[in-house]
């Protein structure tokens, strides 16, 4: 069988590499997803939200302990650690980018913006439970490197703003952190 039968009929010179991988994904994660909400149906948040959380303290002690590297001690840092983390790890075929950074006297916030995010291309719904994933990794990897600070860093938050699996063009999350002097 040559390299050209191998291929499968449906998507032959219709995908590029990424659009398969992305594809694939997204079919298998639908399924999975499915299946999880016929099995669980009442905790298929909470199931991809602590599955996420522990794919981002697995991440971070792979990056911090094994790799010797020093936890990042402003939120600009673990923005873009997180980010790096995503596109290596989680969603490597996604387009992902920090779509906004501010400081506002002690206050920080930070928006990450997933275009082409293939854990919301196959479902269209108003509950997006894919994205607990996603949200749970984040508030992980922000807890644990914060944690790992010796001065008190505040209150850390995230929030999905948009998502594309109730129509939205891009997955966003709003990333803030709030001065821990504000709760003295």
């Amino acid at each position: 069988m040559s390299k050209q039968e191998d291929v499968v009929p449906w998507w032959r010179g219709q995908l590029d590499k990424k659009q398969l991988v992305s594809a694939f994904f997204s079919k298998v994660l639908s399924k999975l997803t499915n299946r999880i909400a016929e099995m669980f149906p009442e905790h298929v948040r909470d199931i991809y939200y602590s599955a996420g959380r522990m794919a981002g303290v697995e991440a971070q002690m792979e990056y911090f302990q094994i790799g010797k590297r020093k936890p990042l001690g402003h939120l600009k840092g673990l923005i873009e650690f997180i980010k790096m983390a995503l596109e290596r790890i989680i969603i490597p075929f996604g387009d992902i980018k920090i779509a906004k950074m501010r400081i506002m006297w002690q206050d920080e916030e930070a928006i990450l913006e997933i275009k082409d995010n293939p854990y919301t291309t196959m479902v269209e719904t108003d509950e997006p439970f894919s994205c607990y994933f996603l949200k749970g990794f984040i508030e992980a990897v922000l807890e644990y490197a914060s944690e790992l600070e010796t001065t008190e860093y505040g209150k850390l938050m995230v929030e999905e703003e948009s998502c594309m699996s109730r129509g939205d063009k891009s997955c966003t999350f709003k990333i803030t952190r709030v001065s821990s002097r504000m709760y003295a």
